[in-house]
């Protein structure tokens, strides 16, 4: 009678592996295996490359590495010690002028010296300035809306507010701080009802601080939408970066993003339920006239190469990625990071034209082919491929002068918001994002007038709150 017998490697019942009998089952055996670790292999090396992303060779951010990575100023650490070293020239701060001085105190010296003998004042006296907050004291007026009936018909008649007096209890001026505190500050809604508790004297709830942020964004939407008006200049760049919020069920999150438009003069932010393709046809149009900036992402590539600016920073991450891999790839990801940082030291110098650029172009392209073209590594080889593929956009900055070769104006743009969603809980629905993007969309010109931010501010809200049409803004942009 014929039996079966379990193959050699096979498993069979109580758990052991069938030993092979033969030298024809090892060689089965040991093909077998060979063909598993050549299919595992490429497995082990992806998840081991995950293992090794940081902020360095990833689009992870910086507070993702850890505090074993050390900081910027850790890694670039020199010799010497630190502070102000010797022969450095000083700075000191400049005396403010007379006329902008609040109060002038003359000081007298003693009008006796101890030999006996009256002191004579002489020359000019030495200044010292102090600087001294007011003390701090909210205004509140009162309003009494008196009412009264018509002598003749009984018809009740009450009293309306002053043009220009606010329905709620929070001025202009109140509404415009409690923004700038959320969001150029990124205070917390509790730590701002602390700070108007303690240095003011103000005490609301935090839904009225909540409030508060809903009528400084809604405030500025007329504003803001002005100012996407403005976007329209020859360069723009454009990231985006993802928006967690609260969903109306119990425990449920939603995930929106939130794009950045930003030019020279003005910051556009938008909060979109996607990132496609199609949101960029609504932003910045199907054809684009100005020449965009971004990272490799694949919803851009719809742009016509020769009108685009691809992310030297974004590249130089992913040549260190390929740089960190083993072998061929590795060598020829050394040579790209190599190539990468040669081309910021050469634009550093001086270095603009096409001609200047030629040798690097041609050492560069060689290398981006060898990588395309070797079967090592199908990652690298695609890596590679696409930046071939790109290859006009990697030099807009030379084509066009004033365009930076990094997006790095709209990744800085976006950083206050992402500072803000990391400090702060998810807010429900879109009212978080409404509040936070509102105010971050700024005009330059503004920041260079931050010393009258305030001011500026509590225009803006007040004018709006008329419907006088002001494009003055709550917020500099990061």
């Amino acid at each position: 009678m014929q039996h079966d017998t379990a193959a050699a490697g096979d498993q069979v019942p109580g758990g052991e592996v069938a030993k092979p009998e033969t030298v024809a089952q090892c060689h089965e055996v040991i093909a077998l295996l060979v063909q598993q670790v050549a299919e595992l292999r490429p497995q082990n090396a992806l998840l081991l490359e995950r293992l090794q992303l940081s902020s360095r060779n990833s689009s992870k951010p910086p507070s993702s590495d850890g505090p074993a990575a050390g900081n910027r100023a850790q890694r670039r650490a020199s010799a010497r010690k630190r502070g102000a070293q010797k022969g450095h020239p000083g700075s000191y701060r400049a005396m403010l002028p007379e006329q902008q001085v609040s109060e002038v105190v003359e000081c007298a010296p003693r009008a006796l010296c101890e030999c006996g003998a009256a002191v004579v004042v002489q020359g000019q006296p030495r200044r010292h300035q102090l600087f001294e907050l007011p003390a701090i004291q909210a205004q509140v007026t009162e309003y009494r809306l008196q009412a009264g009936r018509c002598a003749g018909c009984g018809r009740l008649h009450r009293a309306a507010l002053p043009a220009g007096v606010p329905a709620g209890q929070l001025g202009p001026r109140a509404l415009a701080l409690i923004g700038m505190l959320g969001m150029r500050y990124h205070l917390s809604q509790h730590k701002v009802r602390d700070l108007l508790a303690q240095l003011l004297g103000i005490d609301f709830s935090i839904g009225a601080i909540s409030q508060a942020h809903g009528k400084v964004a809604a405030a500025l939407k007329a504003p803001v939408q002005h100012a996407a008006a403005l976007a329209g200049a020859p360069v723009v760049n454009v990231d985006e970066t993802s928006w967690r919020y609260a969903g109306a069920a119990a425990g449920s999150t939603h995930m929106d993003w939130v794009w950045a438009r930003v030019t020279p003069k003005v910051a556009v932010f938008n909060v979109i339920p996607s990132r496609a393709r199609y949101v960029l046809h609504s932003l910045i149009g199907e054809r684009p006239k100005a020449l965009v900036g971004s990272d490799r992402y694949a919803a851009y590539d719809y742009i016509d190469p020769a009108q685009r600016q691809v992310c030297w920073a974004h590249l130089l991450r992913d040549f260190r990625r390929i740089a960190e891999r083993a072998g061929q790839p590795g060598r020829i990801g050394a040579r790209l990071l190599g190539l990468g940082y040669l081309l910021f030291r050469w634009r550093d110098a001086g270095r603009r034209t096409a001609q200047d650029f030629e040798p690097l172009q041609r050492r560069l392209r060689q290398a981006l082919q060898r990588g395309a073209e070797q079967q090592l590594c199908r990652r690298t080889a695609r890596t590679c491929a696409n930046v071939l593929k790109l290859w006009p956009a990697l030099w807009g900055f030379i084509e066009h002068p004033g365009v930076e070769p990094t997006n790095n104006s709209a990744e800085q743009a976006l950083r206050a918001l992402v500072l803000k969603r990391k400090r702060s809980a998810r807010g429900v629905l879109h009212r978080g994002g409404a509040i936070r993007t509102m105010p971050s969309s700024v005009t330059h010109e503004e920041q260079r007038r931050w010393k009258q931010a305030g001011k500026s501010s509590s225009g803006g809200v007040w004018t709006s709150r008329h419907g006088t049409r002001c494009c003055s803004a709550l917020m500099v942009r990061a």
